[in-house]
Parts: C-alpha cells; structure tokens; sequence
C-alpha cells in the first residue's frame, strides 16, 4: 500500500534530497501561513478574537477560498515534514507512533501543560 509519505516523495527533485532543504524549506512554509494570516489582519479581511479565526465578510465563498488557500499551504507543510521525516530515517507512521506514545506519557504524568522537550 503506497502512503502519502510514498506519493509525495516522488515529487522531490534529486536536488533537493538533503536535510538542509527539508529543514528550510519546513520553515519557509510554516512562515508562508503566518505571512498569509498576517496581510489579511493588515488589510482587514481577518482578525483575530479571543485566539479565533474571524473573517471580516459573510461571504461563504470568500471565507471558503481563504480557508483553502491556508490549506494548500498546510499541505505543503504536511509535504515538508514527510521529506524532513525520510531525511532522518522514519516513516510518517514511526514519527506519528513516536509522537503519540509521547503525548501519551506526558498525559498520564499530567505534564501536556508543562515546559521543556523532556518532561
């Protein structure tokens, strides 16, 4: 069975295949949803209230498209971490076991509200 992680990877160019890039690339992207939010807040089309999403137009459609074009962007997120996964030697599903096995520690020493990596 061929995973997202499988898919996606065969759009990476041969270039591109290092650990710098993912790690960068990762980071311009993530920096790509703050941009977008951030114009929109600028120019009046979002705000944000009581840490809420609020689109400024009634407008289902416009709200949609908005909300569609972050969604590209988390997927190209989504694509990043795939690559940044491979790069370190893991599958999505090792990273994701790995990351739930985590939250899952930390919720049975009630430690989800805590600070540092190790907690």
């Amino acid at each position: 069975m061929e995973t997202y992680q499988d898919k996606a990877m065969t759009t990476c160019l041969a270039s591109c295949k290092n650990a710098v890039y993912a790690i960068n690339g990762l980071a311009a992207k993530v920096g790509a949803i703050q941009d977008k939010v951030a114009k929109w807040v600028r120019k009046g089309i979002l705000r944000i209230d009581n840490n809420l999403l609020v689109w400024n137009t009634t407008d289902e459609n416009v709200v949609a498209e908005y909300k569609r074009e972050l969604a590209l962007e988390l997927g190209d997120v989504r694509w990043f971490c795939s690559f940044l996964a491979l790069v370190l030697g893991y599958t999505d599903a090792e990273v994701e076991r790995m990351n739930l096995d985590k939250l899952r520690d930390r919720a049975m020493r009630g430690v989800i509200d805590g600070n540092g990596d190790k907690r």
